[in-house]
């Protein structure tokens, strides 16, 4: 990190992307699947329980949301980091090919990689937004899983 970026910012980011490495290891990758050799994660496996996992696998996804937001990550991509929880919500709902869609998919790596390319430019710039933005984050991860589900019901019960 540039030396113009203070000590304590430096260290404040270092100790978030820690946390959010430890957090998308344990919801995506925690386990290995010994007879197909994939890891899967705590997302993966309450995601198995029809309907609650998935709200549960929602919320804990959501932690990396609100976690993005306390370090000031622009709207693009905590919009983008909605999107991919929302679409793990919604496809991992379906019954077995959801799970399987949400063993390879890891919303939670792919949002990883997100905040962690986006706190890289934003040290190298040496710019960083500082705003209060855990709870607009939260609900736009619950709320667009809300919204998908929505119209997949709509789409699964006229069909």
């Amino acid at each position: 990190m540039p030396e113009y970026v203070s000590e304590q910012l430096q260290a404040k980011r270092r100790a978030s992307l820690a946390r959010i490495q430890k957090l998308a290891f344990w919801l995506d990758d925690a386990f290995r699947v010994p007879v197909i050799g994939k890891r899967i994660g705590i997302d993966g496996i309450i995601g198995i329980l029809p309907l609650a996992g998935d709200v549960a696998g929602l919320g804990l996804s959501s932690l990396l949301i609100a976690e993005a937001a306390r370090l000031g990550a622009p709207k693009r991509v905590l919009a983008r980091m909605g999107g991919n929880v929302g679409v793990d919500f919604v496809v991992g709902s379906i019954p077995i090919a959801g799970d399987l869609f949400d063993m390879a998919y890891k919303a939670n790596r792919r949002n990883q990689a997100l905040l962690q390319r986006w706190l890289e430019e934003a040290t190298d710039d040496g710019s960083s937004r500082s705003s209060n933005w855990s709870s607009t984050a939260i609900v736009l991860g619950l709320g667009s899983g809300v919204l998908m589900s929505i119209a997949l019901g709509r789409a699964v019960l006229a069909g």
